[in-house]
């Protein structure tokens, strides 16, 4: 217990921690620093310290999961668009210091749809949350409504997978925001096939 002074108040730190407790308030503040100072590894030139996904690795993953995803739903899928580049979310491209750029890929596969999908949800659904991707469902409005499954986080930043009966399936895939400049990149990649 703390000793009282001289106006019969507990003596307390200027912070309001008992002497006592201020010796580990320190001791566990220090630890805390030293930890998070260690926790990084060394950041190579030209690299962004908060993307630890290379290029081609983002448009790798994007790329399995999507057709990973499409082989779980099975039926006739075609590339509609991509793997193409993009800007991450906040990059205007420029380069400038202010601009966190980045890139992402974008993959697109359609199909003819189903006459009941909701199946092929719940696949969709059990597969991408074991990947660590948090789920979401929606639906259109109208008598005939199209259904969907939306997810972020895990391997991507964004997917979607939406049934309509009318216009078919699709898988909508945003990559990981990726280290990379957008035209260096896209002057070495070749161009892809639809």
């Amino acid at each position: 217990m703390a000793g009282l002074g001289s106006d019969g108040v507990a003596a307390r730190s200027v912070h309001g921690l008992r002497p006592e407790r201020l010796g580990s308030a320190v001791v566990a503040a220090l630890a805390m620093s030293l930890l998070t100072a260690c926790a990084g590894e060394p950041v190579e030139s030209g690299t962004s310290p908060h993307r630890p996904v290379s290029s081609d690795d983002a448009k790798q993953s994007i790329t399995d999961v999507v057709d990973r995803t499409a082989a779980i739903v099975d039926g006739d899928w075609k590339v509609l668009s991509g793997p193409r580049l993009g800007l991450c979310k906040g990059s205007d491209g420029s380069g400038d210091a202010e601009d966190p750029g980045g890139v992402t890929w974008v993959y697109v596969e359609q199909r003819p749809g189903a006459d009941d999908p909701r199946d092929d949800l719940r696949k969709v659904e059990s597969f991408w949350q074991s990947l660590g991707i948090t789920t979401k469902r929606y639906r259109s409005g109208g008598d005939d409504p199209d259904l969907g499954v939306s997810g972020r986080g895990g391997p991507v930043t964004s997917i979607d997978f939406l049934a309509s009966t009318e216009g078919g399936y699709s898988i909508d895939g945003e990559s990981a925001c990726a280290d990379g400049d957008l035209d260096e990149l896209a002057t070495s990649s070749p161009s892809p096939t639809p």
